[in-house]
């Protein structure tokens, strides 16, 4: 390494004349500082004030980020609904059917196993059904798998077909 450098300085900066090596000197001491103003320091003084002001938004995530593996946790350890066979699957469908005024509208309810259930309803309100569906999702975690809507020519009026299941929620 130290032969190279010789062999560079001699071919290039030996053979200059004293008033090149003069000027090229003086460019360079009049170039460094700018240089480092603008490969060293500019960027990492426009990076640093970036991220000071990205920092309370950061920190705010982070919080959030705590907040939810705290809400992962606690709900690792909640007890797994049972799964119901088909035929409780019915009960309870027909039975919240009941409470919440929809069993007219049921035309067609029939237990496909193994935990499955296929519905039809001909004539309902959309809302209705959505409050339903919500409800039987929250309280008895029954949820719909596949859902066919059809709207009617009633406004808010809707024909649905759906496939509902019971257990936990993949």
């Amino acid at each position: 390494m130290k032969t190279r450098w010789q062999t560079f300085k001699k071919r290039y900066w030996d053979n200059r004349k004293a008033s090149e090596r003069r000027t090229i000197a003086l460019g360079t001491l009049a170039l460094t500082p700018l240089l480092f103003y603008f490969l060293l320091w500019q960027p990492s003084h426009f990076a640093g004030t970036r991220l000071r002001a990205q920092l309370p938004e950061m920190r705010s995530q982070a919080a959030h980020l705590h907040t939810q593996a705290a809400e992962a946790e606690a709900l690792r350890h909640l007890p797994h609904p049972a799964v119901l066979d088909a035929g409780a699957l019915k009960t309870d469908v027909e039975e919240s059917s009941m409470r919440h005024h929809m069993r007219d509208a049921i035309t067609n309810l029939e237990a496909q196993q193994p935990n499955a259930l296929r519905i039809t309803l001909m004539t309902v309100s959309f809302e209705q059904w959505l409050n339903w569906l919500r409800s039987l999702q929250q309280e008895q975690h029954i949820r719909a798998e596949s859902i066919g809507i059809t709207a009617l020519p009633q406004p808010g009026m809707v024909k649905i077909s759906a496939t509902l299941t019971n257990g936990a929620v993949p």
